[in-house]
């Protein structure tokens, strides 16, 4: 398992987090969802071994991440959102790096760059971004490693190269790994992602189980708002809402959902994301089967002022964070 306790790191004097604590078992597929600028890159790299706490510990599998060792670094795989590889064609690389791996699948491999359709006889640096993409996951899934980080996975993914992967990492999953997937493409993975887990403001604001949010809450689209909206946004025809599944199957809704005909269907898990950091506590309270005060028309103005000013902060978090980096690197320099 993956076990942060009391982490705290941060770029400069602000920290990115503070006192985090945070426990992954083997047998899931984790989705790592925040605002930019939440950290979610870094932590896949603190996790990664890429950087170094600086307070509280990180333990992966009893190894401590930051010190590298051989055994961790070979059960471990990190894809950045922008993987890098050198001049070398495909089977050039899979014997200059795999040995590194000793529970590498070529066969695995060979299958996943068939169906990613990956050219065996071009370089890998004259690949394209959404190639050099699909073979960074094409290693990373057939690598054996029991901790698999994966920043965006499906950014730089056509339509047909998004299914693909879904199949792939389904496969993936297994009783003794960890997957990690950080994303701002839900609806590409949320079938897949179970838990969630919501980052903001340095800490995991939530971590959701999918039988959780099926249980408890629903999407519906409402002409109207009132008792058992967790959370709403307007679109063109009334509102896209998120309902307490309780509530109005208990018929506490009817009449201010726009009539008892409105279909609950299955939770969108964007919904979920944006209530979880516009209204955390009203999340907080229909997950625990709390009445909640009606959501009226004049409070979907306060939602997302609240969303736009998470955003902001989140942001000038990034920025900060990038200006401490360069500072840094150019102070490494001036040695």
């Amino acid at each position: 398992m993956v076990r942060i306790e009391s982490m705290t790191f941060g770029y400069g004097k602000r920290p990115l987090f503070e006192d985090l604590d945070l426990d992954l078992e083997p047998g899931n597929v984790y989705g790592l969802l925040g605002l930019n600028g939440a950290g979610k890159t870094s932590l896949l790299k603190l996790m990664a071994g890429a950087l170094r706490p600086q307070g509280g510990s990180i333990r992966a599998f009893g190894a401590e991440p930051c010190r590298r060792g051989v055994p961790f670094l070979a059960d471990t795989v990190f894809v950045p959102e922008d993987p890098w590889f050198p001049a070398l064609k495909p089977a050039a690389w899979l014997d200059r790096y795999a040995v590194f791996r000793p529970a590498f699948d070529r066969t695995r491999f060979a299958a996943l760059s068939e169906e990613f359709a990956l050219d065996a006889d071009k370089q890998l640096t004259k690949y394209s971004y959404g190639q050099r993409k699909k073979f960074a996951l094409a290693a990373a899934l057939s690598s054996g490693a029991r901790l698999v980080l994966l920043d965006e996975p499906t950014n730089g993914l056509d339509i047909p190269s998004k299914s693909q992967f879904r199949r792939a990492l389904a496969k993936s999953a297994g009783e003794e790994s960890i997957i990690l997937v950080s994303t701002h493409q839900v609806r590409d993975l949320e079938r897949l992602i179970d838990p969630a887990l919501i980052v903001h403001g340095g800490k995991v604001l939530f971590s959701l189980g999918a039988e959780e949010i099926s249980g408890k809450l629903g999407a519906a689209r409402l002409s109207e708002l009132g008792e058992g909206v967790v959370y709403a946004e307007r679109d063109s025809v009334g509102y896209s809402a998120l309902v307490d599944r309780a509530r109005f199957n208990a018929g506490e809704g009817t009449g201010s959902w726009g009539g008892r005909q409105a279909e609950v269907q299955a939770a969108d898990l964007e919904l979920v994301f944006n209530a979880a950091i516009a209204a955390p506590g009203r999340l907080a309270a229909a997950l625990a089967g709390e009445k909640l005060a009606p959501l009226g028309p004049d409070d979907l103005e306060a939602l997302a002022a609240a969303i736009g000013a998470a955003a902001s902060a989140a942001e000038a978090r990034a920025g900060a964070a990038q200006a401490a980096k360069a500072k840094n690197k150019m102070k490494e320099a001036a040695k």
